[in-house]
């Protein structure tokens, strides 16, 4: 049986892995539904919501680690809530790039911004983890040959039960 792997932590994959499009696709669907249901920004579609969450993400791979190590000991004092702030001023840095496409107005903004879109990312990023998974296992406990056979080559139903007995007890007076 082979074994189901489920990551919930807060991965962050290398640029040149799938997983990492992955979550730049979810963070796009997540900009775009937090703006179209708040109004603490604004994007003109979901392709600029795609380029925002392409952006955001860059930065979060290259630019959040220098910052994140400059700001050690402020974010030791605060317990990580620094961080809210590290990740405002790379959503306000996309905000500035993209603007008027994609817009925030304000740094606190810009602070409940980050934390929508963190929230909903997770929730898709759990939902299509939950789905894999699903996959994984059915896969597992179907096998891989959608169409089993037996050893002659005849199709094999999926059945909870057959009754043998019958057929053992007739051949069984039969040579009696």
């Amino acid at each position: 049986m082979s074994n189901i792997n489920m990551n919930f932590s807060n991965d962050n994959p290398p640029i040149t892995s799938s997983r990492f499009w992955v979550k730049t696709l979810i963070m796009a669907v997540s900009i775009f539904l937090t703006c179209q249901l708040f109004s603490l920004a604004e994007v003109q579609n979901i392709g600029y919501a795609l380029l925002a969450a392409i952006i955001i993400s860059l930065l979060n791979a290259f630019l959040k680690p220098v910052l994140v190590l400059f700001s050690l000991p402020l974010m030791i004092s605060t317990l990580g809530l620094f961080n809210l702030v590290i990740n405002a001023l790379i959503i306000y840095i996309t905000s500035w790039l993209l603007s008027p496409k994609f817009y925030v107005e304000k740094f606190f903004d810009a602070i409940l911004f980050s934390i929508v879109i963190t929230f909903l990312s997770f929730i898709l990023d759990v939902l299509i983890k939950l789905y894999q998974a699903k996959k994984q296992i059915e896969k597992t406990f179907k096998g891989n040959n959608a169409n089993p056979q037996n050893q002659f080559g005849e199709r094999i139903d999926d059945t909870d039960y057959e009754d043998v007995t019958d057929i053992d007890e007739g051949n069984d007076k039969e040579e009696k």
